[in-house]
């Protein structure tokens, strides 16, 4: 497996990680925000597969991978991963990119759109409970059990293999190119400090009550006005981030469609790799080179 070469840059004091490839059209890859999760772990396959047709940009958000942690120590919840990947953007100077943000991140990456228009042509939300409404009856507390066992089990700090059988919850299959790209991750969390990071979260971002108000206040209200096509791509098979919430999110969305993969997990983009990177290539042209495209 070769792997691109990252630059480092600084932005606003945070030495942060980042791979920048390709030509073209741009879009821009936003990871989740469990324990050990990076850009290259979330989007090796992605890369790989985009950037002969698009200029790929992808970073490890604050606290996360082989960006700078937190100088106060403290945990860096939605908000201020917002903040940073705007930083970042600007600093690359990205217009006019496709958003594609996963679980957590796509949060941060619907928040870019709403709040930085020219900086979105296109918006997917990839099987997001950072996203996707809640449901309000009974059925949030069986996703919300799910969730807490794949993100809140203390285990995953405390061993390789514990993290390790714990991240495959999250997946269908796990192919071991993945699993070394896991492993590394852990010893590097470890190294870090991100495991002490994770397993002291407020509140806020762990009580998956309270996460339900960030979506509320900063996300939902906002979506209808977003005049840029968005796509959700959910895994049929995960409990933790249930199909009726994209049903749900959807109907926040004027201009929106929904794929749904069958035989996946969470990570839809490792579990149906070949497919998913497909969906990404054609859907994130930009409108007038589909249409061209589109002619007989």
């Amino acid at each position: 497996m070769d792997r691109p070469k990252a630059k480092f840059i600084d932005v606003n004091g945070v030495r942060t990680r980042i791979f920048d490839e390709g030509t073209g059209p741009v879009v821009v890859l936003l990871h989740g925000a469990a324990f050990a999760v990076d850009c290259y772990n979330t989007w090796f396959r992605a890369i790989d597969a985009l950037c002969g047709e698009y200029r790929v940009v992808t970073f490890d958000q604050v606290g996360f991978g082989e960006t700078d942690m937190p100088a106060d120590g403290c945990y860096q919840g939605r908000l201020e991963r917002v903040e940073h990947a705007l930083a970042v953007l600007e600093a690359l100077e990205v217009e006019g990119a496709a958003l594609v943000g996963h679980s957590e991140g796509a949060f941060v990456a619907a928040r870019i759109a709403i709040t930085r228009p020219s900086m979105a042509s296109r918006l997917v939300i990839v099987t997001s409970g950072g996203t996707a409404p809640y449901l309000g009856d009974g059925r949030d507390a069986e996703w919300i059990k799910v969730a807490e066992a794949n993100y809140n089990d203390p285990a995953q700090f405390e061993s390789e293999d514990a993290f390790i059988r714990i991240a495959r919850g999250l997946c269908h299959k796990v192919h071991p190119d993945y699993e070394a790209l896991l492993r590394e991750g852990f010893r590097h969390a470890r190294q870090t400090g991100h495991d002490k990071l994770m397993a002291n979260m407020p509140k806020a971002d762990t009580d998956y009550r309270e996460r339900e108000r960030l979506q509320r206040e900063y996300v939902l209200p906002y979506l209808r006005n977003l005049d840029i096509p968005v796509l959700l791509v959910w895994a049929l098979n995960d409990p933790g981030v249930v199909m009726q919430r994209a049903y749900k999110l959807l109907d926040y969305i004027a201009n929106g469609e929904l794929h749904v993969f069958a035989d996946s997990a969470h990570n839809v983009m490792h579990d149906r790799a070949d497919d998913f990177n497909r969906l990404l290539r054609g859907w994130c042209q930009p409108a007038q080179r589909a249409a061209v495209l589109s002619q007989p």
